[in-house]
């Protein structure tokens, strides 16, 4: 990521009351029930912090990272309202390491860097679960996406090697021009 991107969000958070709303993602709330409600978590590219929030009303310890001060400030804002605790940095996250074997669940909707896939499965404790959304090569036909920035068909059943699938999913929407594949993941 870059300044132009930290920018770009920047703007695009300061132009909106809530880009992304201010519910939790359908995925996360539906799979909630495999949680355990309490340790570690991590929400890559938190954005306003709407899953981060979620996870942190379940009972878990939740760090969040984002590269948008607007976004990250907030989620921070929301967090206070509601009497929430989180944790939040500012963070680039083509330079963001993850810790290894220090969460027992991790969240990253709608974000995508392959880089990171190694990080994350290896940031996960024994026991600990991926909550993974994101958009698939089906959504270029409804955006100005690039196609690096977009899942192959399958590709993100098959990017955590030593995680067990608990449930997958890949919709394509037409009348709400959207295209995304979801993934709840445990690491045995």
């Amino acid at each position: 990521m870059s300044l132009k991107d930290k920018e770009k969000w920047n703007a695009k958070y300061d132009s909106s009351t809530c880009l992304a709303g201010r519910e939790p993602s359908r995925w996360l709330v539906d799979h909630a029930g495999l949680l355990a409600g309490k340790g570690k978590a991590l929400d890559i590219a938190m954005g306003e912090g709407r899953n981060t929030l979620f996870a942190a009303s379940l009972g878990y310890d939740v760090f969040g990272v984002d590269i948008s001060e607007v976004g990250v400030s907030r989620a921070e804002a929301l967090a206070r309202k509601n009497n929430l605790t989180i944790h939040s940095r500012i963070a680039d996250l083509d330079h963001y390491k993850i810790d290894e074997n220090a969460y027992d669940l991790i969240l990253c909707f709608y974000f995508l860097d392959r880089r990171l896939f190694e990080g994350i499965r290896k940031g996960l404790k024994p026991g600990g679960t991926l909550i993974y959304e994101t958009f698939t090569v089906d959504y270029l036909q409804y955006s100005g996406f690039k196609r690096e920035w977009v899942l192959e068909k399958n590709e993100l059943r098959e990017a955590f090697p030593g995680l067990k699938v608990l449930d997958y999913q890949e919709i394509n929407e037409p009348e709400n021009e959207t295209a995304y594949a979801s993934l709840v993941a445990r690491k045995d």
